[in-house]
């Protein structure tokens, strides 16, 4: 299987590669393998995404990873040799993205607002909310060495974590409110 990360820089221009697969994520736990392309186009952009083919094969390879039995899925982020504000950054972009492709996804499904969801989504939606939010020049006196360093790095990997537990939990969330829905 090819490279994420090279599979996202083929399929747009313009965009980082962590708000592509951000809001891919997003709308991907609301469709599953049912993802609109359309509403990806329209919540990016036509002008930042490359072909066609390029895009159908970045969201197979996304869908193919979010839903693989064995966990390994991954938010697709800078690598550990980044600089610490860069990869924050992309956290940040990674979880708005995120927020914005679900949003979508949930509004295609049916859902009128968000307290249309169950509590546990809501709660998430809400730590990505402010997750989003984070300012990666808090970080800049961290960037000496020392504890600093070793503690915001911890505090990073702990967010990367989180968030993609989070999704998880929320993809499941959503496919199981969809195979039992309330009457």
């Amino acid at each position: 299987m090819p490279d994420l990360g090279a599979l996202a820089l083929s399929a747009a221009h313009q965009l980082p590669v962590a708000e592509l697969h951000g809001v891919v994520c997003g709308l991907a736990v609301c469709f599953g393998d049912d993802l609109p392309l359309q509403e990806l186009v329209e919540l990016v952009g036509v002008d930042v995404l490359t072909d066609e083919r390029a895009v159908a094969q970045f969201v197979a390879a996304s869908l193919q990873e979010l839903e693989a039995a064995d966990m390994r899925f991954a938010l697709l982020l800078p690598d550990e040799d980044e600089q610490l504000t860069a990869r924050l950054e992309a956290l940040g972009q990674w979880c708005g993205s995120f927020l914005a492709g679900l949003a979508a996804g949930l509004a295609r499904r049916g859902a009128g607002s968000l307290e249309d969801c169950p509590e546990e989504v809501r709660e998430i939606v809400a730590d990505f909310a402010a997750i989003a939010q984070v300012d990666p020049s808090d970080l800049a006196g961290a960037d000496a060495a020392g504890a600093d360093l070793d503690q915001a790095e911890a505090d990073l990997l702990e967010l990367e974590e989180f968030a993609k537990v989070g999704v998880l939990l929320i993809m499941s969330v959503l496919r199981n409110e969809a195979d039992d829905p309330i009457e």
